[in-house]
């Protein structure tokens, strides 16, 4: 199945800002390449009506109202992120792209957004366990590796829950300590360098905040588990639909839709109440015949094996 690429405002304002912060990084004249910060703010205003007008015709749900809004949102992030760093060290890495071998035919792509050195004083503040004698233990790089965040949502709960506790805390981060995706950075990094970052630190540019986490080699096991699981699948060209909250922004919703003949594509408009006067809207399907999972053929990127 093909589909037309698409793009929305959430994906395109990450990705701008995203190439902002690697712009702040392209040049050692200052320390983040705009001399202030009014002439950083007004250069990502250039940069966002830019990438505006780059992707209009790809773009989902266009609207003036929606331009300023994710604008304004990617300018808290560019401030923020000035602001935090303007006076700290330049990282090591800025977008840096990793290619690995994990299975036979199989290779593993990954980019750091960005890889930061951390001396040992901050290594004994944040994982007191891994300095012995003033030393880092062997198996970890002092280095913290940097995922940048514009969205929405954030671990910090206290804006609104001022007085959670300690376990509700933990609870509401649960997906944070335990995300496979946090164990993929840590498994590549390891496999490119042979040992563990200390520290891993989920950066929400909206707010400034930075919510720390880490992982260890026997975190790895599953997490190599799943990999092996997804890696058959696209060998035997399944897969398997998982309906979730991010369905709504992928380009393959339709095509998920018309694998199910008795209950098609549809939406539905607020009714005051139960309104039994109200429709839906459906979509005509062309319907797939002796299909089970969801099969699609996405382009290489790669021309090795």
């Amino acid at each position: 199945m093909q589909c037309e690429r698409k793009t929305d405002y959430p994906r395109l304002m990450g990705s701008t800002v995203h190439q902002f912060v690697r712009t702040m990084y392209s040049s050692k004249k200052n320390p983040l390449y705009y001399s202030t910060l009014k002439k950083a703010q007004g250069a990502w205003f250039y940069k966002w009506n830019g990438a505006l007008e780059q992707n209009r015709l790809i773009l989902r749900e266009q609207s003036k109202k929606r331009d300023d809004e994710f604008g304004v949102s990617g300018l808290m992030c560019v401030t923020h992120y000035w602001n935090e760093n303007i006076d700290k060290p330049r990282p090591l890495e800025v977008e840096k792209r990793y290619k690995v071998r994990m299975f036979p035919k199989v290779w593993f792509v990954g980019i750091f957004d960005q890889i930061r050195a951390i001396s040992i004083e901050s290594i004994a503040k944040i994982r007191p366990e891994l300095i012995i004698n003033g030393k880092l233990i062997d198996g970890y790089d002092p280095v913290v590796l940097v995922d940048l965040k514009t969205g929405r949502e954030s671990y910090n709960p206290r804006y609104f829950r001022p007085d959670i506790t300690n376990e509700e805390l933990a609870a509401f981060q649960f997906d944070l300590h335990e995300n496979l995706q946090i164990t993929t950075y840590y498994w590549l990094y390891y496999q490119v360098y042979g040992k563990l970052p200390v520290a891993f630190y989920w950066y929400h540019l909206r707010d400034g905040k930075a919510f720390k986490t880490y992982r260890n080699v026997k975190d790895f096991q599953e997490f190599l588990y799943t990999m092996r699981h997804v890696a058959d699948g696209i060998k035997n060209e399944a897969f398997p639909m998982r309906i979730e909250k991010r369905c709504k922004y992928c380009d393959y919703n339709k095509q998920c839709a018309e694998l199910r003949p008795d209950r098609p594509l549809m939406a539905t408009e607020p009714s005051d109440g139960i309104d039994f006067n109200d429709g839906m809207t459906v979509w005509p399907q062309v319907i797939s015949t002796g299909a089970k999972q969801l099969r699609l053929k996405f382009p290489s990127t790669t021309k090795e094996e």
